[in-house]
């Protein structure tokens, strides 16, 4: 196998099981979510200022494209362009300037080839034209390796609205600078301003934009091309502090390369080995006692168990200021984006919750009371409601049985609507609470062609629930004629003293486990690590007849008054007041 290609182990076994030759590998993982090896490119429209400038920007890229210039080349003679423009250089037989730091800046570049036809190219004003341009050149793959999406106008607005102009300012991932520059609209002192990354190439454009930002003034833009993560930058910020920073850091970028340089102090911290999370960590660091950081982040921090000890290190050693929600923010990116703003203090105040739904308040202890100590988007009242029900005695789902649909490894040539095939099979579609609708699709049931089963006694045993596994909320139903499956449905066996698969199923389609899921985790998965969090109060004989009584009328008549039972008696169970039975149904 390529020994430059990432995937997993499990991966590689589904392949050589499905006799993918290597030659495929490549082509695979440039398919769907796999962007390691795209070399697509797209415009990061949400990046400019002024929108109208975007036809004008196409023209330049697709000129851009017929040359045959390496990207060095158009990155400085484009800088020439602009700087000419700005009247800080002057371009005879060679260049010169009045300003000494900006010849050094220029002499320091690799690659210093002059093109008059980049140099002579109409370029619209624009905050960081440069940025726009590199980063629209910059193909898919690279950017996942990297790590690197710029960040939205509008979420750089948002995050620095606050800042006072006399204050030390960083951003350790600063790119092409667009923190900087936003900064730069209020600090007076350009030597006040500090950046740091990897890329050589945005490094330069960083101190191209604030030359150009503070025109008026001869410095040394403070750009160092590092890994913020390693020893270095102890040496080059060594008994310095910073009065506020902020970054959008690598999400999930490979380490691989920078592994070695990574600071044990940090690794030590961080188990995860998430890129985002090494960055905070080391944010801390080099902040003032009582400075400000912030930082834009995917959604997946606030939930996921991996990232527990992140959570953990930020609840103990940050107050949380504000956590907003900004949705899928980045062209080319599904990830929901949130920023959070952090202060190296303790403080009693409330969390601002800002999401779509409107702003709210919680207290920073409520996230340290749940098991992975959770980031729920929840309110106070929320809070109160949630604590009483854990305080109910409880058990969980953790001694049942899982099982995972079939996955075929490829459903055109496994699936029919010929019923001669086999067998029905169904899927996610096929569910909703307590019925599955009928299929039209079949199976030919040969387990060994398939990539990945369940035991066959998990498929055919006596008794199931299965439940769809892409969902806002649990959505679970019966099956006690050994159906099969494919992966978009889950299976659960439950095993939990005093409760039956028939309760157990009217708890998790109820109104309060719908609540409980969405506060808690607010996934559009249905994961099996969540589900064994939610609690399931300990059932009288006669609690548990009643509801499974419900329950088999419902499944026999469908009666659409019968859920609003169950939902009552499952309020009953947690000892819920009217009150919060209110607040649950609003939500």
């Amino acid at each position: 196998m390529n020994k430059n290609l990432i995937i997993s182990e499990t991966t590689k076994n589904n392949w050589e099981k499905l006799h993918v030759n290597e030659d495929e590998y490549i082509s695979k993982l440039t398919k769907r979510a796999n962007k390691l090896y795209s070399k697509k490119q797209f415009l990061p429209i949400e990046y400019l200022k002024d929108k109208s400038n975007l036809s004008k920007v196409k023209k330049i890229i697709n000129y851009i494209k017929t040359t045959n210039y390496d990207i060095e080349t158009l990155i400085y003679n484009l800088s020439l362009n602009i700087l000419q423009k700005h009247n800080l250089i002057h371009i005879d037989k060679y260049i010169t300037s009045k300003n000494k730091n900006l010849k050094n800046v220029l002499n320091e570049y690799k690659n210093k080839t002059i093109c008059r036809d980049l140099i002579d190219i109409q370029i619209p004003i624009e905050g960081d034209i440069l940025g726009f341009i590199y980063q629209s050149l910059m193909s898919e793959g690279n950017k996942n390796k990297k790590g690197s999406y710029y960040t939205p106008e509008h979420i750089i607005n948002d995050v620095l609205n606050d800042i006072e102009s006399n204050i030390l300012f960083l951003d350790p991932c600063c790119g092409t600078g667009s923190f900087l520059l936003k900064a730069a609209d209020k600090i007076k002192n350009p030597e006040n301003i500090y950046g740091c990354d990897l890329d050589e190439i945005a490094c330069y454009i960083s101190k191209i934009n604030l030359i150009i930002k503070y025109k008026d003034k001869d410095f040394m833009p403070q750009i160092y091309n590092i890994n913020f993560l390693s020893e270095k930058t102890d040496e080059i910020f060594r008994n310095k502090k910073f009065d506020v920073i902020t970054t959008n850091p690598p999400w999930g970028a490979m380490l691989t390369q920078i592994k070695h340089e990574i600071k044990k102090s940090l690794t030590n911290i961080v188990k995860s080995k998430e890129s985002y999370s090494y960055f905070i960590v080391q944010v801390k660091n080099l902040l003032k006692e009582n400075g400000k950081c912030r930082f834009v982040l995917p959604e997946s921090i606030l939930n996921v168990k991996t990232h527990t000890d992140i959570r953990k290190f930020i609840l103990d050693s940050y107050s949380i200021e504000e956590i907003k929600s900004w949705g899928q923010a980045f062209s080319g990116v599904l990830t929901n984006v949130l920023t959070i703003k952090l202060s190296n203090r303790k403080s009693s105040k409330n969390i601002k919750i800002i999401t779509s739904e409107g702003i709210k308040y919680v207290k920073q202890t409520e996230y340290t009371k749940y098991e992975n100590n959770r980031f729920m988007l929840i309110d106070n009242s929320d809070a109160e409601i949630i604590n009483r029900i854990f305080l109910t005695e409880h058990l969980t789902l953790k001694n049942s049985i899982w099982g995972l649909g079939i996955v075929t490894g490829d459903n055109n040539k496994h699936l029919s609507d010929n019923p001669k095939i086999g067998e029905k099979i169904y899927t996610g579609k096929n569910i909703e609470p307590y019925f599955i609708k009928d299929s039209l699709q079949y199976i030919s049931y040969n387990r060994e062609e398939f990539q990945q089963v369940a035991s066959e006694d998990i498929y055919r045993a006596k008794e199931k629930l299965v439940y769809k596994f892409i969902s806002k909320k649990p959505i679970f139903a019966y099956d006690d004629k050994q159906r099969l499956f494919l992966n978009s449905a889950n299976i659960l066996i439950p095993r939990i003293e005093t409760h039956s698969i028939k309760t157990v199923m009217a708890f998790l389609n109820s109104t309060l486990f719908n609540y409980l899921y969405k506060n808690m985790f607010n996934e559009l998965k249905i994961l099996k690590g969540n589900l064994e969090e939610l609690p399931f109060p300990i059932l009288d004989e006669k609690i548990k007849k009643e509801l499974e009584n419900y329950v088999e009328k419902y499944i026999k008549i469908k009666d659409n008054k019968i859920p609003e039972h169950i939902d009552t008696i499952v309020y009953k169970t947690f000892s819920l007041s009217k009150k919060d039975i209110k607040i649950i149904k609003n939500k």
